[in-house]
């Protein structure tokens, strides 16, 4: 726990009911200050997710299991786990709850996923394998916005669309065969349910056609045209890094994706010709990226701390990082933390202890979740999770304040 501080530019920090690793510092950077919360529930979370009404949190602490904890009534008390799902022979590597139906889908580096219902009679969760025929690390999972399908990216250079069949109760797979490297994360649009978005390590981000005709109907309409086949390529963009992530905004115009050369590119989807705008990052790179409600998009990864974007009257740019800057212990910057344990390895060959990092995460942060929920007394906008352990809740008073007074549109 940090040491009590008071913070006189928020209204937050001057409220008994907020804990210290609660409040924030004023800073002198050029960053924006956004007021969180901060719990530890394992040693390591390397992925996240939440249930629909925010009450539960699914957590891989760095193996094959995944942890359900019940998140307490106020930050203060203590997160109880209530499920642990086993089934996976190897590292789990995302969870997505879908808010619907309650089904979690699990995938792993033992090349299988699972689908896990519910039993209310015995209040555990079943497992299903889903038949996904890849001969790599299944990667990342997605739901689709109506959760009759979703999509498994792998090692194995594929995507598996996935669907259930109802005359034999099981989850089969449809693949796609167009990438030359890993798929390491999928996006469905929200506004269609047979477009899907792919992150690759060959370069390339790649939109598709995911259309079912035995789930999604005989007529489909989309923006290129009526019930494409399925596996169509519509588009694709090259990077100059591995594509790491990639996400949708919530009308479905607008394609982000970020990539390992430390930067985010913004396709306009819904032009004719989809233009595509290339935002560089002073930091390092990004690897999660998330589209905001109100239209801004969120990055993490490397760096630590969140980063913003929005779009002004000049196109998208770099808006700053969101921190939570405490007060007590000595912080330094990640950069000069490295210098210090490098410097320390030349002069005396060991690894000597360093001040904290000036930010919440004190680890790469590998998960990003949309919460818009209460924790507490307290209303955060989205969470990160990282391979420190912590669960950072995110608000958007401070942001909304500075964003305000930029005249952003």
């Amino acid at each position: 726990m940090f040491p009590p501080s008071v913070c006189p530019h928020h209204p937050c920090c001057e409220r008994d009911d907020i804990p210290a690793s609660a409040m924030c510092l004023p800073d002198d950077r050029a960053h924006w200050l956004s007021c969180t919360l901060e719990t530890r529930v394992e040693d390591k979370v390397t992925c996240h997710a939440w249930n629909a009404d925010r009450s539960l949190l699914a957590v891989c602490p760095n193996n094959n299991e995944v942890h359900i904890f019940r998140k307490p009534p106020q930050p203060e008390e203590q997160w109880t786990r209530v499920y642990t799902l086993k089934e996976h022979d190897a590292l789990v590597t995302e969870i997505a709850w879908a808010p619907k139906t309650n089904r979690i889908l699990t995938t792993a580096q033992d090349r299988n996923a699972y689908v896990w219902t519910l039993e209310p009679s015995t209040d555990t969760w079943k497992p299903m394998l889903v038949i996904l025929r890849i001969s790599s690390a299944a990667t990342s999972v997605k739901w689709c916005t109506d959760e009759q399908k979703f999509a498994v990216g792998s090692g194995a250079k594929t995507l598996a669309v996935c669907n259930h069949d109802e005359a034999n109760n099981f989850w089969v797979s449809k693949q796609m065969k167009n990438h030359t490297s890993t798929v390491v994360a999928v996006a469905w649009d929200p506004s269609s349910s047979v477009i899907i978005a792919t992150a690759s390590t060959d370069y390339k981000c790649r939109v598709f056609s995911a259309y079912l005709k035995a789930v999604d109907g005989k007529e489909v309409d989309t923006r290129w045209g009526k019930n494409p086949k399925f596996g169509t390529l519509f588009f694709e963009i090259s990077s100059l890094g591995w594509v790491r992530d990639v996400c949708f905004d919530a009308m479905g115009s607008t394609l982000a994706f970020c990539s390992h050369n430390s930067t985010v590119s913004f396709v306009d989807v819904a032009a004719a010709e989809p233009t595509t705008q290339v935002v560089r990052l002073s930091e390092l790179p990004l690897t999660n990226i998330l589209f905001l409600p109100d239209g801004n998009l969120v990055g993490v990864g490397h760096c630590y701390d969140p980063i913003l974007f929005g779009k002004t009257s000049a196109g998208w740019a770099q808006l700053g990082q969101l921190s939570a800057i405490k007060g007590g212990d000595k912080r330094v910057s990640s950069v000069a933390a490295n210098r210090q344990m490098f410097q320390a390895q030349a002069s005396t060959g060991q690894n000597q202890q360093v001040a904290k990092l000036d930010s919440v995460h004190q680890n790469k942060v590998c998960g990003l979740q949309y919460f818009n929920s209460s924790y507490g007394a307290t209303k955060a906008e989205f969470t990160t999770s990282a391979l420190d352990g912590k669960i950072a809740f995110w608000t958007r008073d401070q942001l909304s304040k500075a964003m305000k007074a930029l005249e952003i549109s």
